[in-house]
C-alpha cells in the first residue's frame, strides 16, 4: 500500500517520469484530456487556484465541468486533505521536480484513495508558469500505464511543437536569401540595445552599408548572379564581426550592423577593416564589388529613426563623396554631453582589492593608470587648455606603452601559455590608440570620443577582462 505522504526517490517510478518528461506547453495539456479516461488532470495558477480540469477531474470533484474553475483545494476537500494537497503545490512552486500526496476523498458519495502527482509547467523559455496534476484512483492498478502513455503522447507532442515554434520563429525573423537578421529582428534588437544604453551608459553603435553600383551587377549579370553577391557578402561580414555584432538585411543591397557596447571610434575602425577586406574578396562572376558606409554612434535621448537617419546621412556622404569609403554621421550638440556622461562614469571606478592580480608591479602600474586617465577627464571638465590636455593625453599613452611592455615579460616569465595572445592583444590596442591620438591632434577626433576608447577600452575592459586571465599563473611574484 502507498504510504499518505508518498516520498520522491530515484526509484520512485512516478518520480522517475516526471523527471524524464517535463512538460513545456500547458495548451498541450487540454489536447490530452479529452484523450485520458479514468485519470483527472488539471491545470492550476501558481497560488492553487484551478485554471482548467478534465471531464474525469471534474466529474470527481467539481460537480460538473467547469465547475473547478478559480477554486482552490480547501474550496474543495476537507480541511486536512485540502492543506496536504495545497502543500504538495507549494513544493513545486519552490523548485521541486514532482510531488505527491495519497489522500481519502469520497466520490459521489463513496470512499476511495486517490493519489496526486504534481509537476511544474514552463512556458518555452523555462519559466514555471503553472502547477500540473494528475490523479489516479489507486484502486485502478491499470491507471498508472495509462498515464504513462498518455504523458508519452504529450512529451512527444510537445517537442514536435517546440521545434516547429523554433524554426518558426527563425523563419519569422531571418532574411531568407542571406541568412541574415530581417528588418524586424533588428528593430527588435535595437530597441532592447537602446534601452541598456538608457538603463546604463553602455555605447551602441551601427554601420549602414550599401553596395556601389549594385544595378548594373544585376542588369549585366542577371539577377541571379546579384542575389549570389549579397549572400556571399553576408558571408563576409558574418565572419568578420565580433561576436556581441549583428547583420541584418534592411532590404535590396543595404546591410546593417548593430555593433553593442562600441564607441563610434570603434565602430568606424572596424567598418574601415569591413570595407577593405569586401574590395580585397575575389567574387564568383563578378570578380570585385566594393561599398559605401555610414556609421553613427546612438545618442542618449535618440529614437531609432533618428539614429538610423544620421547613419544615412553618413552613408549618403560616403557616396557622395566617391563611394568606397566610411563616413561617420553629422556630430550634433548632445554628443560632447554623452562623452562627458561615458567619461563621469569612469571617475566612479576607484581601485578596488578585487582588481588585484597579486603581483605588486603589475597592481601598482594598473592603479596609476586608473590615476592617469582620472587626471586627464579632470582637466576635460574643468576646460583646461588644449594644449595641456595633449600632453596628458601623450603623458597616458606612454604609460599605457611602458606598462604594456613590462607586464608582457612579466607574464612570460610567469610562464602564461597565452603570453604571445595576450601581446597581440596589446599591439593590436596600441595601434588602434596611435590612429585616434593622431586624429586628435590633428583637430579631427573629439577629446570624449578618445578619453572613452583609452579608459573604457584600454584601462577598464582590458585590464579588468582580458588581464584576469593571467592572474591564476602570478601568485604573488614580484
Amino acid at each position: 500500500m502507498i504510504p499518505d505522504h508518498a516520498e520522491m526517490n530515484a526509484e520512485d517510478p512516478i518520480y522517475a517520469f516526471a523527471k524524464e518528461h517535463v512538460i513545456h506547453a500547458k495548451g498541450l495539456l487540454s489536447l490530452l484530456m479529452t484523450q485520458t479516461s479514468g485519470i483527472g488532470i488539471a491545470l492550476k495558477d501558481l497560488d492553487g487556484g484551478y485554471q482548467i480540469a478534465n471531464r474525469v477531474m471534474t466529474a470527481w470533484f467539481g460537480n460538473g465541468a467547469g465547475q473547478m474553475t478559480g477554486m482552490h483545494d480547501a474550496d474543495l476537500f476537507p480541511d486536512a486533505a485540502g492543506t496536504r494537497l495545497e502543500l504538495s503545490d507549494r513544493q513545486i512552486v519552490d523548485g521541486a521536480l514532482a510531488a505527491s500526496e495519497e489522500v481519502e476523498l469520497s466520490v459521489n458519495g463513496v470512499p476511495g484513495r486517490y493519489l496526486w502527482l504534481k509537476f511544474p509547467v514552463l512556458d518555452p523559455a523555462g519559466k514555471m508558469i503553472s502547477i500540473g496534476a494528475v490523479v489516479l484512483d489507486v484502486a485502478r492498478q491499470e491507471a498508472v500505464a495509462e498515464m504513462r502513455l498518455a504523458l508519452e503522447r504529450l512529451q512527444q507532442t510537445n517537442q514536435e511543437l517546440q521545434a516547429s515554434m523554433a524554426e518558426l520563429d527563425h523563419l519569422a525573423s531571418t532574411d531568407k536569401l542571406t541568412g541574415a537578421w530581417n528588418r524586424r529582428r533588428l528593430e527588435e534588437a535595437a530597441v532592447n540595445e537602446m534601452e541598456r544604453l538608457r538603463r546604463y551608459d553602455h555605447p551602441l553603435s551601427l554601420i549602414l552599408i550599401d553596395i556601389d553600383f549594385f544595378k548594373k551587377v544585376n542588369d549585366r549579370f542577371g539577377h541571379s548572379i546579384g542575389d549570389q553577391v549579397l549572400a556571399d557578402l553576408a558571408d563576409i561580414v558574418k565572419s568578420t564581426l565580433r561576436t556581441t555584432d549583428s547583420i541584418s538585411r534592411w532590404g535590396g543591397e543595404e546591410f546593417v550592423v548593430l555593433c553593442a557596447n562600441t564607441t563610434l571610434s570603434t565602430v568606424t575602425m572596424l567598418a574601415d577593416r569591413l570595407r577593405e577586406k569586401i574590395a580585397r574578396t575575389e567574387f564568383q562572376v563578378v570578380q570585385h564589388i566594393t561599398v559605401s558606409m555610414g556609421a553613427a554612434e546612438c545618442l542618449a535621448g535618440e529614437t531609432w529613426e533618428q539614429w538610423f537617419n544620421r547613419a544615412d546621412a553618413a552613408l549618403y556622404q560616403a557616396k557622395a563623396g566617391g563611394r568606397n569609403q566610411v563616413q561617420v554621421a553629422p556630430e550634433v550638440p548632445q554628443r560632447l554631453g554623452m562623452g562627458e556622461s561615458i567619461a563621469a562614469n569612469f571617475v566612479q571606478l576607484v581601485w578596488h582589492p578585487a582588481y588585484a592580480s597579486g603581483h605588486a608591479t603589475i597592481d601598482s602600474q594598473h592603479r596609476e593608470l586608473f590615476g592617469d586617465a582620472n587626471k586627464l577627464l579632470a582637466g576635460i571638465l574643468s576646460g583646461r587648455p588644449t594644449e595641456e590636455i595633449s600632453a596628458d593625453v601623450d603623458a597616458l599613452v606612454r604609460d599605457i606603452v611602458k606598462h604594456f611592455e613590462e607586464e608582457e615579460a612579466i607574464i612570460a616569465a610567469a610562464g602564461f601559455p597565452g603570453a604571445d595572445g595576450h601581446a597581440d592583444i596589446h599591439r593590436k590596442l596600441l595601434d588602434s590608440a596611435a590612429q585616434l591620438v593622431g586624429r586628435f591632434h590633428a583637430g579631427t577626433l573629439g577629446m570624449g570620443e578618445l578619453f572613452q576608447f583609452l579608459a573604457h577600452d584600454v584601462i577598464a575592459r582590458h585590464m579588468l577582462g582580458a588581464d584576469r586571465e593571467f592572474f591564476p599563473y602570478l601568485q604573488s611574484r614580484d
